[in-house]
């Protein structure tokens, strides 16, 4: 979408104009288990009984007693043996079968569009063009974990739209009482398809406040085990600490010709990627993500994206930082995780399909007339 591809140089043109840090400028903006040890008797004690007050282990119980409550803790001895041998049989053979699985050659993503145009379920217009893929397996080849997979795939790409629509807080319901329009437009782009991960990149134009010619933009991501299901995290598989974004930020550097992120802004990025920033915390929710390009290289960032104290009536604001780095110059800040040896092992396969009958966004869509009005600004 043009207005996409261009709101990025047009941050990176108000840093420039203003010549400030950019902290600067996104705060304008603005069960217990416990022991119990057996009481044993002191053998002082012990030596004093006599002889006929001791108890004989036949008045201790009955004769037929001893030997049926032997046999009964042997019993459930036994059973807690079998018990335990079938569950980490059970466990090794899930690890087994999942670690040297072959993989699924043979899927499809097919991308799908969640459309709304002006419902009468609210107060005010909805427009949603949501873009989002769908995995589907073969006969041959079931993915075990397709829901889950599907549904991950599903609400990560409504994100905002849960948030700033669907599923409101009491915050945002009370900023809704002023929307005359909630508008979405979400694009999504299968990056990278092998037998063991899938990446996916979504990219975000909305508009929760009135006028709708306010938008915001913003991006994230998911990287999913076909596997297993489980979707890695940025920080699951890289050492987010201030040799990673010293690297991360010359790369960045290097993509717009110049330093935007001076040395001393250094460490206000590795608080957005740890997610530990406190002075913007009340504003902004910080999102780092990752995304694997079909070179098998990685586009790495973080978005600011506005909490109801965060938004504010401005031109189109863009709080997204992201550069790509290939699998070398990060495999210093590698961490243990299973995702390396899907990546190491993984071969390209599978197939993307086009969203059919994919309509366009009349408020933020490429035609739509908020640019026009922009450009006029």
């Amino acid at each position: 979408m043009e207005g996409i591809q261009t709101e990025y140089n047009d941050c990176i043109g108000k840093y420039r104009r203003n010549n400030i840090g950019v902290k600067n400028i996104i705060t304008r903006i603005i069960d217990k288990n416990t022991y119990m040890p057996e009481q044993t008797v002191p053998e002082q004690v012990i030596s004093e009984q006599t002889a006929s007050e001791q108890i004989t282990p036949e008045q201790e119980m009955p004769e037929q007693a001893q030997p049926s409550a032997k046999s009964h803790q042997w019993l459930l001895i036994f059973a807690a043996v079998v018990v335990l041998a079938v569950a980490v049989g059970a466990a090794a053979a899930y690890l087994v079968s999942h670690a040297g699985h072959r993989g699924y050659h043979d899927y499809t993503v097919q991308k799908q569009q969640y459309y709304v145009e002006y419902s009468d379920e609210y107060p005010y217009w909805d427009v949603l063009t949501v873009e989002y893929p769908v995995l589907e397996g073969t006969d041959e080849e079931p993915i075990e974990q397709l829901e889950q997979i599907n549904a991950q795939l599903y609400d990560v790409a409504m994100d905002r739209v849960n948030y700033w629509h669907l599923n409101p807080n009491a915050e945002v319901k009370q900023l809704q009482e002023e929307y005359s329009i909630f508008s979405s437009d979400v694009e999504c782009n299968v990056t990278y398809h092998s037998q063991y991960l899938m990446s996916v990149s979504y990219k975000e134009i909305y508009a929760p406040i009135n006028p709708v010619w306010y938008v915001y933009i913003t991006q994230r991501a998911m990287t999913v085990d076909l596997l297993t299901g489980e979707s890695y995290a940025l920080k699951d598989i890289l050492r987010l600490d201030e040799e990673f974004v010293e690297l991360w930020a010359d790369k960045f550097n290097e993509k717009l010709g110049e330093e935007m992120v001076a040395s001393e802004d250094e460490n206000i990025f590795v608080d957005w990627f740890n997610c530990a920033d406190k002075e913007l915390e009340p504003f902004y929710e910080f999102v780092p993500f990752y995304y694997i390009t079909k070179e098998g290289n990685f586009v790495i960032g973080v978005s600011l994206d506005p909490k109801v104290a965060g938004i504010s009536n401005s031109d189109p604001s863009n709080s997204t930082f992201y550069t790509e780095l290939t699998a070398e110059e990060i495999a210093p800040y590698r961490r243990e995780s299973m995702f390396w040896d899907r990546y190491d092992k993984s071969e390209s396969t599978g197939e993307i399909l086009r969203c059919k009958d994919k309509h366009d966004n009349i408020w933020l869509g490429d035609q739509a007339s908020v640019w026009d009005y922009w450009e006029e600004e």
